[in-house]
């Protein structure tokens, strides 16, 4: 699968050779360590499936039927994931019920993961968002007297850039950052890499939990049925952050070309199918770590 993805990227990357200035969004991905974690958490698939193939060998004739008959079952409600991905009306109540969504997900599941390096990379690319908003409204080279310097703050704070700002220049730092059509395209590639990579370290974590963490009684059915509504959510999310920033991008560069602009909108909605595919991507990978965890659970149960 990692194979896979790399050679994808280098097309993608030949692609866009021609593209100045170009958003590698692989590159990105993998300078927050998403294919770290993918590639993670495929090692612990493979190890997962030859363990689940291995018990199934050492069973015949009716147990062996019914331990098909359980795993089969939770590869169905695997198989069944996105059939509930939808697009749905972006407001500001539903940007903030997503983390609440994702924690009482994680919660059902009976896993302790908080989301808090995910919900700050949202908090992130939604400031940014906000702050572009604002310049082609005008509001920032204006710089009303009505903004509030914690607004200001919040802005400067969660921008993290390459390079240090200097003290005392932070509107400067947030105007360049989003005065440029370029800069917001990048920017929103850059958005879109870092909250897909937080939400397959998201993944990673819940499959170590899984395999790892406390003897789970919450049954395998409805920890499928857990993990395929949070990917669903998570999927949801990167969706609704391309379909934004495309949106943005549009209003900032409408004075561009549309040979110059409608290649940056194509480019940030095609990303955000690019992250759903890599977040489902990785929920797929969980389904053998489930199937194991069930078998151990229920070896264990039997014994006692």
């Amino acid at each position: 699968m990692l194979r896979e993805a790399k050679e994808k990227e280098k097309q993608r990357l030949a692609q866009q050779a021609t593209m100045e200035p170009t958003a590698h969004y692989g590159v990105l991905f993998d300078e927050f360590q998403g294919l770290s974690h993918l590639e993670a958490l495929e090692i612990l698939s493979n190890e997962s499936e030859a363990k689940v193939r291995s018990y199934l060998a050492s069973l015949e004739g009716e147990e062996l039927e019914a331990a098909k008959k359980v795993l089969i079952a939770i590869k169905a409600v695997f198989l069944s994931q996105g059939s509930e991905t939808q697009d749905k009306e972006i407001t500001k109540d539903a940007r903030d019920e997503f983390i609440t969504t994702l924690t009482e997900l994680l919660f059902e599941l009976h896993l302790a993961a908080t989301p808090d390096k995910l919900n700050k990379a949202r908090k992130k690319a939604y400031v940014a968002l906000e702050a572009a908003s604002l310049s082609t409204s005008g509001d920032l080279e204006e710089n009303p007297p009505g903004q509030t310097k914690e607004a200001d703050d919040e802005i400067v704070e969660m921008q993290v850039t390459e390079e240090k700002s200097q003290v005392g220049e932070p509107e400067r730092t947030e105007t360049r950052r989003t005065e440029t059509v370029e800069e917001l395209y990048m920017l929103s590639i850059e958005s879109l890499a870092e909250v897909t990579a937080r939400c397959i370290e998201q993944l990673h974590k819940l499959a170590e939990l899984i395999l790892h963490g406390q003897e789970v009684e919450k049954p395998a059915l409805d920890q499928a049925r857990g993990l395929t509504n949070l990917t669903n959510t998570m999927c949801n999310e990167v969706s609704s952050l391309s379909q934004q920033f495309s949106h943005v991008l549009t209003s900032v560069g409408s004075d561009k070309k549309a040979e110059i602009l409608n290649p940056m909108v194509n480019s940030v909605l095609s990303e955000g199918c690019n992250s759903t595919a890599y977040i489902q991507d990785a929920f797929q990978l969980l389904l053998p770590v489930l199937q194991i965890s069930h078998i151990q659970n229920h070896g264990l149960k039997t014994q006692d």
